[in-house]
């Protein structure tokens, strides 16, 4: 009986072969007479397949005029069809090229199926630039009979290809699997394809703006390809390292990459790769404020894609050059720019990626030119297709990745429709953004069963492990590595739903606010900013400083909150631009924010008015949209209980040593490195003090047995109050690994680094968690909210998450974390409660520092009993 497989385990198969074998091209040609045209076959085979097109071009011209003496067509065939690549970028037109190799391959000697998978091979290459879902469909015809030809490597590279052209028609989460896939075998058996897919997952990262994790794979590829001997120059690598360096502010460097990047390319005059440059060169220039060196070359980007009607390109770079000319005020040729993007864009229909920011360019300057009902069509176009991209984002942290690079969308149509006076209308766009993560894990929520770990989660906590308990810098850097790329074969987790989230209406929200409440949603912008200021009875629309002027102000103030100073004039400041011109402030006692960019960051309640902090007369608390805030406050109404299962945890309570300063205790790690994970003295006293206050039952795991392992163990959906006082680890660039740290356990069944992504997971219906450690409601910022770990335990079922802004301090928390549950068990609200524990720190003069990192995120209202306290008998484990 036949055993039938599967093309990837074929694939897979193959591949060990091939590496035992030692081969990294995919043909093999006996050595015959050293002229003969196999010999130069071979020669430009082995150049080709390190992407050394150009050198290998006359060779394959040669083998070409040999063969057709010799009246073997079918090889002088897949000599001449070789020859493309290289004149791909500086002759002929993209759409041509592909006509003819079509047409060869209806040849009679394109049958041969060496020759054949040659033509299919450059067919996909060209493609990828110009049709992607053409490419898709080229590139699995290779991969099926490059199989059939044992030529194992190739499939490998054509899976890869698969996923680049899956990127760009908005499958995301095919795209990474891919991708990843063939960079994979790429590092054990393929330098070149190595090159290829670092390069272009670096690529995608910038894309995506994450310049500094793009910064890895980008230099692993120009790393591989100098020390790989007739390796084609990376030339996507270097163009994607010059924006990624500017990115980072380093635009310098970036500059003179480019400059030496031009002058190589400049001498092959390649005009794909001369528009590549232009636009990275540009970006570069707007960063600098020189708009008319960026206009400049945008339109040299622009001439270089269309002598190649290379209609990515022109896609892409039209819009950017329309922007620049919005910028400069330029209506007319801002139009005639993103017309042509548009344009262009029709010849790859399938293709997404860039259609939605085209469209809500195009609307406002639709706007601009008074043409209201285009503008808002435009618009709307814009979020249908948007959604669509985002419904096929892999992960969370994509998702809000895309809502980031997107989010001029979403933003520009708000401030179009408020200046309308269309608010309700505003209100469901920008919500339509706002929270979307949150709100699709609320609506979706899916309790997993805990299992064991898969590999790939079983390696990742043997690294982590390994990463805690090295302090050597190369060690740590190897280990890193090995960290990135598993983490890059993982699943994810739940990724963005087919059906996009359905945003509370305005007046359904208004009807859920209570008289003293008001709720600003903010949306920063240059040259203005907006706040959406709803009141049970109203909803007023402001006009504020620009983003630029706003994110200076609050990243200033929150750094001298941090050094433990009391800038009153900054404060001051900060408040006249926020809330200063609001008469709904004054009217309301109760201020709930949805933050936006660096806003996130800002603690609101020690913002200040003549003197007086916000905290003194206003209860201040966060929602990561109005639609989650609807969607809590109703599963609050529905889950109410009147019993109150408390959960504590303690790991770190061991006595410090005695030379230790216990004020500067903090319950903070930075590495993570395990020399880091001091003794937190006051964690224990902390969560025991806290059991009295709250009825029972109740659990509390102390030192050795709060391991991460026996909280996971735990029935963690009964606990209605879990308190956690541990050491907080915050990773700004890659979210994801953000965590709590729990003690660790021998032998390791867990790394003790409770993650972002396994928060995620969590089984909750908790009324409130409370992150007592430091840095819990840090993370990278972006239009459509901040990714921590606050808003992971949201989305794992948390009703209302009390966090931190920054490191705090041992002791001063514990006292803070004692009181708050003090002032909870006299039946305050849970927002309420913590102001008037912070209120007790402020009246006792001590800085800002010390209250103004506690912030409560999520349902502010509602008190956790609903009946008299009764004695607490509390089951602890040391």
């Amino acid at each position: 009986m036949r055993i039938a497989s599967s093309p990837a385990v074929r694939v897979t198969a193959g591949l060990l072969v091939a590496a035992a074998l030692g081969g990294v091209g995919y043909r093999i040609v006996h050595r015959r007479d050293p002229d003969s045209p196999e010999l130069l076959l071979k020669r430009a085979d082995e150049m080709s397949w390190l992407n050394s097109w150009i050198a290998a071009a006359p060779i394959y011209r040669q083998a070409e005029l040999q063969f057709l003496q010799e009246h073997n067509l079918s090889k002088a065939l897949y000599a001449r069809v070789s020859q493309v690549p290289a004149q791909s970028e500086s002759s002929t037109t993209i759409p041509s090229q592909i006509a003819v190799l079509r047409h060869d391959l209806i040849l009679l000697e394109a049958h041969d199926p060496e020759t054949r998978l040659r033509i299919l091979t450059i067919l996909g290459m060209l493609e990828v630039n110009y049709d992607s879902g053409m490419a898709r469909q080229t590139w699995a015809e290779v991969e099926a009979l490059a199989v059939r030809q044992h030529h194992y490597l190739l499939a490998s590279r054509a899976i890869g290809e698969q996923g680049i052209a899956a990127f760009l028609l908005g499958d995301i989460a095919t795209a990474k699997k891919d991708v990843v896939k063939a960079w994979m075998v790429a590092k054990v058996a393929d330098p070149a394809a190595q090159i290829r897919y670092a390069s272009m997952y670096g690529a995608g990262l910038v894309e995506l703006h994450k310049y500094k994790e793009a910064l890895g794979p980008l230099n692993e590829a120009i790393k591989v390809a100098a020390k790989t001997h007739g390796a084609a120059y990376p030339t996507i690598a270097t163009t994607a390292k010059i924006e990624a360096l500017s990115g980072i502010g380093d635009n310098k460097q970036a500059l003179a990459l480019a400059a030496e990047e031009m002058q190589k390319v400049s001498a092959y005059h390649l005009a794909g790769h001369l528009y590549e440059l232009y636009q990275t060169r540009a970006d570069v220039d707007e960063r600098m404020g020189d708009w008319s060196q960026a206009i400049s070359d945008l339109e040299q980007s622009a001439t270089n894609a269309k002598k190649l009607s290379y209609w990515r390109g022109l896609t892409q770079v039209d819009g950017l050059l329309a922007q620049a000319y919005l910028h400069q005020g330029d209506l007319q040729s801002a139009l005639t720019a993103i017309n042509q993007a548009i344009d262009a864009n029709r010849n790859i229909p399938d293709e997404l990626y860039f259609m939605p920011r085209n469209l809500a360019i195009k609307a406002e300057i639709m706007e601009r030119l008074g043409n209201v009902k285009a503008s808002n069509d435009l618009y709307d176009k814009s979020e249908d297709l948007l959604d669509a991209l985002l419904s096929k984002a892999p992960t969370p942290m994509v998702e809000r990745q895309l809502l980031s690079d997107l989010s001029m969308v979403y933003a520009g149509y708000f401030a179009s429709l408020t200046d309308q006076g269309q608010m309700t209308d505003a209100f469901r766009a920008i919500e339509r953004a706002r929270g979307r993560v949150e709100v699709q894990a609320l609506a979706h929520r899916e309790v997993v069963a805990p299992g064991e770990q898969d590999a790939g989660e079983a390696r990742l906590t043997k690294l982590d492990v390994q990463l805690l308990n090295t302090n050597d810098p190369e060690a740590r850097s190897n280990i890193l590595a090995a960290i990135y790329t598993t983490e890059q074969q993982l699943t994810g987790g739940a990724s963005a739903m087919d059906v996009p989230p359905t945003p509370v209406p305005l007046y359904e929200l208004q009807h859920d606010l209570r008289p003293s409440e008001l709720l600003i949603e903010y949306v920063l912008a240059d040259p203005h900013s907006y706040a959406l200021a709803i009141t049970q009875c109203a909803v007023h629309r402001y006009t504020l400083p620009p983003k630029t002027e706003l994110e200076q102000e609050a990243t200033l103030y929150r750094s001298e909150l941090i050094q433990q100073k009391t800038d009153l004039p900054l404060a001051q400041s900060l408040f006249n631009g926020l809330l200063g011109g609001m008469p709904e402030f004054k009217e309301t006692q109760a201020l709930i924010v949805v933050p936006d960019g660096k806003l996130h960051l800002l603690p609101f309640s020690a913002l200040a008015n003549t003197g007086q902090f916000v905290l003194a007369s206003h209860l201040v608390s966060v929602v990561p949209s109005g639609t989650v805030l609807d969607m809590l406050r109703h599963r609050a109404d529905q889950t109410m209980r009147d019993d109150l299962p408390y959960l504590g945890v303690a790991a770190w309570t061991s006595k410090p040593p005695s030379t230790t300063l216990i004020a500067a205790i903090r319950r903070t790690v930075s590495g993570p490195e395990r020399q880091e994970l001091v003794a937190l003295p006051e964690s224990r006293n902390e969560v025991e003090t806290i059991a009295t206050d709250l009825p029972k039952p109740g659990t509390i795991l102390l030192g050795d047995h709060a391991t991460e392992t026996d909280f996971k163990r735990l029935p963690l959906n009964q606990y209605n109050v879990i308190h956690l006082a541990l050491h907080g680890y915050a990773d700004s660039e890659f979210p994801d690994r953000s965590a709590l740290v729990f003690a660790p356990e021998s032998p390791p069944l867990d790394d003790g680094l409770l993650q972002v992504r396994e928060i995620r997971r969590l089984p909750l219906n908790a009324s409130l968690v409370t992150l007592s450690a430091c840095n819990t409601g840090v993370g990278p910022v972006g239009e459509e909210g901040v990714a921590n770990i606050v808003n992971a335990f949201i989305e794992a079922g948390a009703q209302s998450v009390v966090s931190t802004f920054w490191e705090v301090e041992d002791r001063a928390t514990a006292q803070l974390m004692m009181d708050f549950y003090q002032h909870l068990s006299h039946n305050e609200g849970k927002a309420e409660a913590l102001r008037r524990a912070q209120l007790d720190m402020l009246h006792s003069g001590v800085p800002p520092y010390y209250w103004a990192g506690f912030e409560l995120v999520g349902e502010p209202s509602g008190s956790l009993f609903h009946r008299s306290r009764t004695e607490t008998p509390v089951r602890s484990n040391q």
